[in-house]
């Protein structure tokens, strides 16, 4: 029998750790996290008439920006769920196949970058620590538009830095052109890394102008409709429709969310959110924390060691990997600053953190291998530990904040029940636009929507018998509460009479 050589137990470590990060990833998946959240729901009807319409849910083909619920969403993952709705059918499983797919793309090239930049042992504890860390667990099992950015700025900036060649360069500029439709703060992280970036590989004669003018071409190509996207919604243009590109004006223009008064909170909630938790549940829980709170040490003195070898690349002229890393987290750290941050705004950054916790625990077991084995073994109680609360505490709420699970069924009720026939019906759910739940249920067309939705004052205020954001009693209404006894007790004091489902959804009606 042929004895195992350490580049064998190498790759064999390294296929095992991947294994289960997919393996893992892909137990309940569509099922977990329970039900459905507004944004998913956006972009599965988005996706819907985008696959059978070639138009957004308010008739406007192919936007570069989606409306979604007004302030707008990132195209890329919309577009990316619609093909594959085209081959698989329409689901929410397909829906989060894109954020699956994405999360093994960041552990293969967080793998890459690690050990094509510094060592293979490195590199196998970059991987280890991004397979069990809760935040990139959660972030792989919902559709969200921005859980692709991570994924797509570490490939791009992986290309780019490996480049050798023109053809190299062109791919690295199309993917950084990509990369702007993920989520609006990459029109931020983008300019900083590439400024940074760029201007150092100058520097070390790394990169020739002639590469940068390859680069750039298809960067800006790709970049220029979300450039018109911009000068629309700050009042330079006009909305552009065309039957192949809609560049539209949005309801409300996120821009207002940049805010330079609230640097220094959001500096401090930066940290919170970078280690710990944010105010929703599904980005990460507050026992564990986003990498588990003992990388926290770990990625201090990672941080420290890898400045010293900043500077001495620095000195010395050399490219490492260390710089990168560092820009790439000073760009995403800004952009937290500017806005209220939260940790699925800031995923690009974890790539750097966790290199810099993978160096710090090098750094402190240097020469003591009895001391990695007993970080490692840690770090995989703590996974299991998570894993158990993923699977046992959160996977059986019957329900799950951010996420519905029973207002489609609700309005598929509703819809099939005589005795609702003829009444309006008032749908009072705990998200801020509810009708997106019900032009599902009801699978209405865009076409349709248009023909009966009451817009105004950025919110869809009725569709069909449908009214939302009212409070006046009658008895010719149905009510469909969520989580609000005050209001249930009233209408119950009223003669109404009362239907409990799950997710603390009630149907009130009078006969």
């Amino acid at each position: 029998m042929k004895k195992l050589t350490k580049e064998n137990i190498y790759y064999i470590i390294l296929i095992a750790i991947l294994l289960v990060g997919i393996i893992t990833r892909v137990i309940k998946f569509g099922e977990l996290p329970i039900g459905l959240n507004v944004d998913e729901a956006g972009i599965i009807y988005d996706a819907y008439c985008i696959e059978e319409y070639g138009t957004d849910r308010f008739n406007n083909s192919y936007p570069v920006y989606m409306i979604n619920f007004g302030g707008g969403q990132s195209a890329l993952y919309t577009y990316i769920t619609a093909i594959l709705f085209k081959i698989f059918g329409v689901s929410l499983t397909v829906a989060r196949i894109p954020a699956l797919i994405f999360s093994i793309l960041f552990i293969v090239f967080g793998f890459l970058i690690t050990k094509d930049f510094k060592n293979k042992k490195l590199a196998i504890l970059v991987e280890f620590l991004i397979v069990i860390a809760p935040w990139h667990f959660m972030q792989s099992r919902w559709a969200l538009d921005c859980n692709l950015m991570s994924s797509m700025l570490l490939m791009s900036i992986y290309t780019l830095i490996k480049a050798k060649n023109k053809i190299l360069y062109f791919v690295a500029g199309v993917l950084f052109g990509i990369s702007l439709y993920t989520y609006a703060l990459t029109y931020i992280a983008i300019p900083i890394i590439l400024l940074l970036l760029l201007g150092y590989m100058l520097y070390i004669k790394k990169i020739k102008v002639s590469d940068i003018i390859v680069f750039g071409i298809p960067l800006a190509i790709i970049a220029t409709p979300l450039i018109l996207y911009m000068l629309v919604n700050m009042g330079v243009l006009q909305e552009i429709k065309t039957p192949y590109m809609s560049i539209l004006k949005m309801w409300t223009f996120r821009i207002g969310e940049v805010n330079f008064n609230n640097i220094l909170q959001n500096f401090i909630n930066m940290f919170k959110c970078i280690f710990a938790f944010d105010m929703n549940n599904y980005n990460a829980f507050p026992t564990t924390g986003t990498l588990y709170y003992i990388s926290i040490p770990f990625a201090i003195f990672g941080f420290y060691k890898s400045i010293k070898n900043v500077c001495q690349d620095f000195k010395q002229k050399k490219f490492g990997l260390d710089i990168v890393m560092l820009i790439n987290f000073i760009a995403v750290f800004i952009c937290g600053i500017l806005i209220v941050p939260g940790i699925n705004r800031i995923n690009a950054i974890y790539i750097s953190v966790i290199y810099y916790t993978a160096l710090g625990i090098l750094y402190v077991s240097e020469n003591r291998k009895y001391v990695l084995g007993i970080i490692i073994t840690l770090y995989l109680v703590f996974y299991v530990m998570f894993l158990y609360q993923y699977f046992g505490i959160y996977g059986k709420q019957e329900s799950v904040v951010g996420f519905n699970k029973s207002a489609i069924e609700v309005v598929k009720y509703i819809e099939s029940n005589d005795k609702f026939d003829g009444k309006l019906i008032n749908p009072r759910l705990r998200v801020t636009q509810p009708y997106i739940y019900v032009i599902i249920a009801k699978q209405m067309t865009p076409i349709e929507f248009n023909e009966k939705a009451v817009i105004g004052e950025s919110l869809v205020y009725a569709v069909d018998r449908y009214i939302f954001y009212n409070d006046i009693i009658s008895d010719d209404v149905v009510y469909v509460i969520q989580d609000d006894e005050e209001f249930i007790q009233k209408l119950i004091s009223e003669g109404f009479s009362l239907e409990e489902f799950e997710d603390g959804i009630s149907i009130l009606y009078k006969d």
